[in-house]
């Protein structure tokens, strides 16, 4: 039987049309925005709008936790106690341990389930980039394909996506640590907007430049210049955290290079928290393959 479970962390930002339609169990990532005195479940205790609310009054700087090895082991286990396999889809190891509480709990519960078989995986990804590998995982499973066999696939193809984007602001990233104090009051000064590139698990600074419409463009011309030749083979949403016109402004001038959206997303609060409101770019992963070949070929084409 080939009806396992899915199980994803929150960082995944899957819509809830997507969580019945593949019947995915989300694990929460937390919030603090008291120093770790009172945590809340992201989805559960706090939606991504009240997220946003509170990170549009100056002065508010929350951060997040991983999931527990308890959260992970008490999602899988009512499953595996009535026969079921589970799946689970992490955010980037690279900026959490959400994978590692994963891999501890399922090794945990393994030797109790000797017979159940759990598969974790690392997505090297984030927001809609991880969410889209599940989606494509309840449409595997959908086909009757093996846990093993979509474990594989997914696996082969899951570092093929590129989040391209850029920032309003540097204010959280210096809050968060991820750069110092001068650079981020320089960048505040001279209205510098920072473009990134999110791949390979982890983010790389492509260019600084002067002005919001700027960095938008930049960030388009960045989507459109990976596309080229190549539009077909991947999926594209745009997303954003707040920020409406910019987000309609961006899709208009990538219309006019070409670019085919399939949706509209909004991130959630493992990337906002630490890119803070105004982030805005496109995520693109490569069409889902439907043959694995051991050599790692999918449906003809490198997976990666």
């Amino acid at each position: 039987m080939n009806n396992f479970k899915i199980f994803s962390d929150s960082a995944s930002d899957l819509p809830k049309e997507w969580i019945m339609k593949y019947d995915v169990d989300i694990v929460p990532i937390y919030i603090t925005f008291d120093k770790g005195i009172t945590y809340l479940r992201e989805s559960v205790d706090i939606t991504i709008d009240e997220l946003y609310d509170k990170l549009s009054v100056k002065g508010v700087y929350p951060k997040t936790s991983l999931p527990s090895v308890e959260d992970y082991a008490g999602k899988f286990r009512p499953y595996l106690e009535v026969g079921r396999d589970c799946f689970c889809v992490c955010l980037s190891s690279e900026f959490s341990g959400s994978y590692q509480s994963a891999v501890t709990a399922a090794t945990m519960l393994l030797e109790e389930f000797p017979e159940r078989r759990i598969k974790v995986v690392d997505s090297r990804a984030c927001t809609y980039s991880q969410g889209l590998l599940i989606a494509d995982i309840g449409e595997y499973r959908s086909e009757g394909k093996s846990i093993e066999e979509v474990y594989h696939l997914v696996e082969s193809y899951k570092n093929d996506y590129r989040f391209f984007f850029t920032l309003d602001t540097l204010e959280y990233l210096e809050k968060g640590g991820r750069i110092g104090k001068v650079a981020a009051l320089a960048g505040s000064i001279l209205n510098i907007k920072p473009v990134i590139v999110f791949r390979d698990g982890t983010i790389f600074p492509h260019s600084r430049v002067r002005g919001r419409k700027k960095s938008i463009i930049e960030a388009v011309d960045l989507t459109a210049e990976f596309l080229k030749g190549k539009m077909n083979e991947y999926r594209i949403w745009a997303l954003s955290s707040r920020f409406e016109n910019d987000l309609k402004d961006m899709i208009a001038y990538a219309k006019e290079k070409g670019i085919h959206i399939m949706g509209i997303g909004k991130i959630g609060a493992a990337v906002t928290v630490y890119g803070g409101l105004g982030m805005i770019g496109f995520i693109l992963i490569r069409n889902r393959p439907l043959v694995f070949a051991p050599d790692g070929a999918c449906d003809g084409q490198p997976g990666v």
